[in-house]
């Protein structure tokens, strides 16, 4: 009986022991600083963007005395009509945007406009807005039904005149690749203008 007692009294002891151990090790870690010494955590805010402006909208509109006008003679397509490309390029100091199309008319030798029947077309899609830094340029491409310049409804003319201001007259373009006798009897049935575009790629493939 006395040994049971003494080997209840030595569990009871290594037990105790243990417990001990285990308090001093979790007295041993560091202590938590109160919530008012803590550091402050604080969320990263994403920067805001800048409000979106449109640098095209803001720039002033090209005038005719900005630009400069080449129309260049495509070669003959198996339809039988003529095409041209316009180049529209910025000559002036500034910037300036464009966008829709400009107006091309046919001028006689005597400085007036020929009336030809002219419709303005989607081709080769919708404008583009374009913005034109000094020596810069955007283009449309235009196509006429050339005629017998004997016919009563032939349009007769040497040149051709440009206008981002108005429906027709302006200053004259600058004819590239037009052979001398058209150059001197340009004839239109009718006149498609195409839409400004800030590339040259497919403008004249309608």
């Amino acid at each position: 009986m006395a040994q049971t007692i003494k080997r209840a009294a030595g569990a009871v002891a290594v037990v105790t022991g243990i417990v001990m151990m285990q308090a001093c090790a979790v007295g041993e870690q560091a202590p938590i600083a109160p919530a008012s010494e803590r550091p402050a955590l604080t969320a990263s805010k994403p920067t805001p963007s800048p409000p979106a402006t449109s640098s095209a909208a803001a720039a002033r509109a090209c005038g005719n005395d900005d630009m400069s006008v080449v129309v260049t003679l495509q070669p003959d397509q198996a339809d039988g009509q003529a095409r041209g490309l316009v180049t529209l390029a910025n000559r002036s100091k500034f910037t300036c945007r464009v966008q829709g199309r400009i107006a091309i008319s046919l001028v006689n030798p005597a400085g007036e406009v020929v009336d030809v029947p002219t419709r303005n077309v989607d081709q080769p899609g919708p404008s583009v807005p374009a913005l034109l830094r000094p020596g810069a340029a955007a283009f449309e491409g235009i196509k006429w039904r050339p005629c017998d310049k004997g016919s009563d409804s032939c349009g007769v003319g040497n040149t051709l005149r440009f206008n981002l201001q108005a429906g027709t007259d302006g200053p004259a373009a600058t004819l590239s690749g037009f052979p001398p006798s058209a150059a001197s009897a340009i004839t239109m049935a009718s006149l498609q203008v195409g839409t400004l575009q800030p590339a040259r790629q497919g403008v004249v493939d309608w």
